[in-house]
Protein backbone atom coordinates (compact mmCIF):
# COMPACT_ATOMS: atom_id res chain seq x y z
CA UNK A 1 0.00 0.00 0.00
CA UNK A 2 1.04 3.47 -0.99
CA UNK A 3 2.07 6.46 1.29
CA UNK A 4 -0.89 8.24 -0.10
CA UNK A 5 -3.60 5.49 0.29
CA UNK A 6 -2.69 5.30 3.81
CA UNK A 7 -2.86 8.47 4.20
CA UNK A 8 -6.14 8.80 3.40
CA UNK A 9 -7.51 5.63 5.22
CA UNK A 10 -5.42 7.47 8.30
CA UNK A 11 -7.61 10.60 7.66
CA UNK A 12 -11.06 8.41 7.23
CA UNK A 13 -10.20 6.95 10.71
CA UNK A 14 -9.61 10.27 12.57
CA UNK A 15 -12.52 11.21 10.72
CA UNK A 16 -14.54 8.80 11.78
CA UNK A 17 -13.27 8.99 15.25
CA UNK A 18 -14.26 12.71 15.14
CA UNK A 19 -17.69 11.65 14.68
CA UNK A 20 -17.87 9.04 17.42
CA UNK A 21 -16.96 11.46 19.79
CA UNK A 22 -19.57 14.15 18.39
CA UNK A 23 -22.38 11.36 18.61
CA UNK A 24 -21.01 10.79 22.43
CA UNK A 25 -20.96 14.06 23.16
CA UNK A 26 -24.44 15.32 21.50
CA UNK A 27 -25.71 12.32 23.27
CA UNK A 28 -24.76 13.20 26.69
CA UNK A 29 -26.06 16.68 26.03
CA UNK A 30 -29.57 15.26 24.97
CA UNK A 31 -29.49 13.21 27.94
CA UNK A 32 -28.96 16.34 30.34
CA UNK A 33 -31.15 18.54 28.39
CA UNK A 34 -34.23 15.80 29.32
CA UNK A 35 -32.83 15.34 32.73
CA UNK A 36 -33.76 19.39 32.91
CA UNK A 37 -30.36 19.90 34.13
CA UNK A 38 -30.42 23.59 33.75
CA UNK A 39 -33.88 24.44 35.01
CA UNK A 40 -33.69 22.00 38.19
CA UNK A 41 -31.83 20.82 40.95
CA UNK A 42 -30.89 17.83 39.31
CA UNK A 43 -27.03 18.34 39.37
CA UNK A 44 -26.80 19.67 42.97
CA UNK A 45 -28.15 16.64 43.98
CA UNK A 46 -25.54 14.83 42.05
CA UNK A 47 -22.90 16.45 43.53
CA UNK A 48 -24.43 15.81 47.28
CA UNK A 49 -24.53 12.01 46.23
CA UNK A 50 -20.89 11.88 44.43
CA UNK A 51 -19.80 13.83 48.35
CA UNK A 52 -20.66 11.06 50.36
CA UNK A 53 -18.93 8.37 47.76
CA UNK A 54 -15.67 9.91 47.75
CA UNK A 55 -12.63 10.78 50.46
CA UNK A 56 -13.94 13.55 52.42
CA UNK A 57 -10.19 14.70 52.07
CA UNK A 58 -9.61 14.96 48.24
CA UNK A 59 -9.48 17.84 46.14
CA UNK A 60 -12.91 16.22 44.47
CA UNK A 61 -14.42 16.66 47.94
CA UNK A 62 -13.09 20.39 48.60
CA UNK A 63 -14.28 20.98 44.70
CA UNK A 64 -17.80 19.92 45.03
CA UNK A 65 -18.27 21.17 48.76
CA UNK A 66 -16.83 24.82 47.87
CA UNK A 67 -17.74 25.13 44.34
CA UNK A 68 -19.42 22.61 42.79
CA UNK A 69 -22.82 22.74 45.00
CA UNK A 70 -22.74 26.62 46.16
CA UNK A 71 -22.71 27.09 41.92
CA UNK A 72 -24.36 24.05 40.65
CA UNK A 73 -26.56 26.29 38.10
CA UNK A 74 -23.71 28.05 36.69
CA UNK A 75 -21.83 24.87 36.38
CA UNK A 76 -24.75 22.86 34.64
CA UNK A 77 -25.41 25.72 32.18
CA UNK A 78 -21.71 25.35 31.35
CA UNK A 79 -22.19 21.53 31.03
CA UNK A 80 -25.23 21.62 29.33
CA UNK A 81 -24.64 23.93 26.56
CA UNK A 82 -20.29 22.81 26.23
CA UNK A 83 -21.63 19.06 25.68
CA UNK A 84 -23.95 20.66 22.92
CA UNK A 85 -21.44 23.02 21.24
CA UNK A 86 -18.65 20.75 21.19
CA UNK A 87 -20.59 18.06 20.34
CA UNK A 88 -21.84 20.13 17.02
CA UNK A 89 -18.45 21.71 16.49
CA UNK A 90 -17.24 18.55 16.42
CA UNK A 91 -19.99 17.31 13.82
CA UNK A 92 -19.93 19.83 11.69
CA UNK A 93 -15.88 20.15 11.99
CA UNK A 94 -16.66 24.13 12.90
CA UNK A 95 -14.16 25.40 15.32
CA UNK A 96 -13.08 22.12 15.35
CA UNK A 97 -10.15 22.74 17.08
CA UNK A 98 -11.20 24.76 19.91
CA UNK A 99 -14.35 21.99 20.25
CA UNK A 100 -11.59 19.67 20.62
CA UNK A 101 -9.91 21.72 23.00
CA UNK A 102 -12.83 22.54 25.19
CA UNK A 103 -13.60 18.57 24.90
CA UNK A 104 -10.29 17.46 26.32
CA UNK A 105 -10.86 20.60 29.36
CA UNK A 106 -14.30 19.31 30.20
CA UNK A 107 -13.16 15.37 30.75
CA UNK A 108 -10.04 16.55 32.78
CA UNK A 109 -12.35 19.31 35.02
CA UNK A 110 -14.86 16.25 35.31
CA UNK A 111 -11.46 13.92 37.14
CA UNK A 112 -10.27 16.73 38.57
CA UNK A 113 -13.82 17.62 40.10
CA UNK A 114 -14.37 14.09 41.85
CA UNK A 115 -15.73 11.88 39.06
CA UNK A 116 -11.78 10.42 38.76
CA UNK A 117 -12.17 7.36 36.39
CA UNK A 118 -9.02 6.52 34.39
CA UNK A 119 -11.21 6.27 31.46
CA UNK A 120 -11.79 10.17 31.65
CA UNK A 121 -8.24 10.91 31.07
CA UNK A 122 -7.98 8.28 28.03
CA UNK A 123 -10.88 9.63 26.76
CA UNK A 124 -9.62 13.53 26.94
CA UNK A 125 -6.86 12.46 24.89
CA UNK A 126 -8.73 10.87 22.45
CA UNK A 127 -9.39 14.40 21.68
CA UNK A 128 -5.91 15.29 20.95
CA UNK A 129 -5.72 14.44 16.95
CA UNK A 130 -8.67 16.86 16.37
CA UNK A 131 -6.58 19.76 18.12
CA UNK A 132 -3.09 18.99 16.35
CA UNK A 133 -4.52 18.53 12.73
CA UNK A 134 -6.91 20.19 11.39
CA UNK A 135 -9.70 17.73 11.06
CA UNK A 136 -12.18 20.38 10.26
CA UNK A 137 -10.55 21.65 7.07
CA UNK A 138 -10.49 17.43 5.47
CA UNK A 139 -13.86 17.70 6.26
CA UNK A 140 -16.04 20.43 7.58
CA UNK A 141 -16.78 24.11 7.57
CA UNK A 142 -13.67 25.33 9.08
CA UNK A 143 -12.22 25.17 5.30
CA UNK A 144 -14.62 27.24 4.53
CA UNK A 145 -14.86 30.05 7.66
CA UNK A 146 -10.69 29.63 6.76
CA UNK A 147 -11.07 30.76 3.23
CA UNK A 148 -13.01 33.56 4.60
CA UNK A 149 -11.38 34.70 7.49
CA UNK A 150 -7.48 33.47 6.76
CA UNK A 151 -6.65 35.85 9.91
CA UNK A 152 -8.75 34.04 12.49
CA UNK A 153 -7.30 31.58 14.90
CA UNK A 154 -10.73 29.84 15.43
CA UNK A 155 -10.71 28.31 11.69
CA UNK A 156 -7.63 27.15 11.30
Amino acid sequence: MNARKRLGAGRVAVLALRYLLALFFLSAAANKWKQHYISSDRLSRIFAERLEEIDPESFGAWFIEHIGLPHYQPLAWMVCWGETFIGLGLLFGFMTRGAAAGAMLMMFSFAIGGYYDASLIALALMFSPFVIWPTGHWHGLDARMHARYPQSWLFR
